[in-house]
């Protein structure tokens, strides 16, 4: 453990918010969703070992996560404009458009807190980057990445660096996962559980768990439409 002491740490002692699927939101994910046997999430295994858990410190930041995507996207959006729909086309396979959030979206899905502990390398802090250059700046310029600092950490597209990195602290170390900034805001923290061998269904990690207000018209939800630029789609 001699490596991991010198890794920043943060020891977790608050509740966390996360948007998760019925019936158990908290559940790691089974398996047989996995592709190839591994997870796409940028703190995910490399090589498919663990499964790993993500949450966010407000409800906010898991929606803006979860929610990105809906996004409208200007280049594509103009794109989309110049294309002539057909009539019947529109009927029979309608699509949804950019900015637009389908209502049936909320309905496999529900929000739930609970109070995390463990302890959490802080990914990105300066002494972590530190002890994790020499491993894997390697790697980050095959990737691409003109270094590896935190900014190569904070990226999301590269997720075999991150993956690399998730796999590399799960065997060397004995943090119950990482916490980081979410890629919207430096003031959204996000935490990522390791599953370790012989954890249940739920993260030993997770304690005082219930349930939180998310429909079409919670406070919460609205917030983060407004600063996603989003809306309902209409029926």
């Amino acid at each position: 453990m001699g490596l991991g002491q010198q890794l920043a740490t943060v020891t977790a002692d608050a509740r966390v918010w996360r948007i998760g699927f019925r019936p158990e939101p908290w559940a790691w994910s089974g398996w047989e969703w996995a592709t190839d046997g591994r997870f796409p999430g940028r703190w995910d295994d490399l090589h498919g070992n663990f499964r790993t858990l993500y949450a966010g410190s407000t409800l906010h930041a898991c929606l803006l996560e979860v929610l990105a995507g809906f996004r409208r996207d200007a280049r594509l959006a103009a794109e989309l404009d110049e294309i002539v729909e057909d009539d019947e086309d529109a009927v029979l396979h309608p699509t949804v458009a950019p900015g637009e959030v389908p209502r049936e979206w909320l309905d496999a899905r529900t929000a739930t807190s609970a109070e995390l502990s463990g302890t959490y390398c802080a990914v990105t802090d300066s002494r972590t980057v530190a002890v994790l250059y020499p491993h894997f700046i390697g790697l980050a310029l095959t990737l691409g990445l003109a270094d590896f600092d935190a900014a190569a950490l904070k990226d999301a597209r590269p997720r075999q660096l991150t993956q690399a990195v998730a796999a590399w602290l799960y065997e060397t170390t004995d943090v119950d996962g990482v916490t980081f900034s979410s890629r919207h805001g430096d003031d959204l923290r996000l935490w990522a559980l390791f599953e370790r061998p012989g954890d249940p269904p739920v993260s030993p990690m997770l304690a005082g768990i219930r349930p939180e207000e998310l429909d079409p018209d919670s406070a919460a939800v609205k917030e983060a439409f407004q600063t996603l630029g989003l809306t309902w789609k209409s029926e």
